[in-house]
């Protein structure tokens, strides 16, 4: 099962999407949050400019989204940038082996982000762990205690957190997946691949991109 990294996807449903994510005016929430996280920044200054970028857009993206779509609830910019965030989607899981799918409402995830991402190809499952909720049933996710998702074998030098994060978004509503059971880049788990590929008919779990709104007109 693969997952397509989809550059254009938090646009669907807003002017000014990623590329203006710089220019947003952080909120004074946000704003104290960034200031907070960066008392503690560590490394070269180039690495804690990175930080920042990636920090800020982080925060510019849960403000444009609809409300409650993303909230940033940690931040750790100490060495690596990790961050918890809640991210409003539908995450299939399997609470009991061949029991019913659940379909609950919503994931915890924990990001890292690492200084060797800019300059070297990372492995998928190097950036994103599913804290919660457990028993994740989906070909890129672990069925294990760290659950992490997989974003493909291998994803590109210098790839910004707003990108894992809308592939996150995209792989756990499975908008953005193309089942292929024989294919064993970013599986993590055959007994979903072949189960998904017996249900094609409950994909995907939401058609709503990023930064539409939940009555699915935009």
């Amino acid at each position: 099962m693969k997952i397509q990294i989809n550059r254009s996807a938090a646009h669907t449903g807003s002017q000014e999407g990623l590329s203006a994510l710089a220019t947003v005016k952080l909120s004074p929430e946000r704003q104290q949050q960034l200031e907070l996280a960066e008392v503690a920044s560590g490394g070269s200054a180039s690495w804690r400019g990175r930080k920042h970028a990636e920090v800020w857009d982080l925060l510019a993206l849960s403000q444009l989204a609809p409300a409650g779509r993303l909230a940033v609830e940690f931040l750790d910019l100490r060495t690596a940038l990790r961050a918890a965030v809640r991210l409003r989607v539908p995450v299939p899981c399997m609470p009991q082996p061949g029991g019913e799918l659940f379909v609950a409402g919503g994931a915890l995830l924990g990001i890292t982000y690492r200084q060797q991402a800019l300059s070297q190809p990372q492995p998928g499952v190097a950036f994103i762990q599913i804290l919660s909720p457990l028993r994740v049933w989906h070909a890129n996710v672990a069925m294990d205690s760290v659950q992490p998702l997989c974003l493909g074998a291998q994803l590109p030098a210098g790839i910004r957190i707003k990108e894992l994060l809308l592939a996150a978004y995209g792989a756990l509503s499975m908008q953005a997946v193309m089942i292929d059971p024989d294919d064993p880049a970013g599986v993590l788990n055959r007994g979903a691949a072949r189960w998904w590929q017996s249900n094609l008919t409950r994909l995907p779990l939401s058609r709503i991109p990023f930064l539409g709104e939940e009555d699915g007109q935009s």
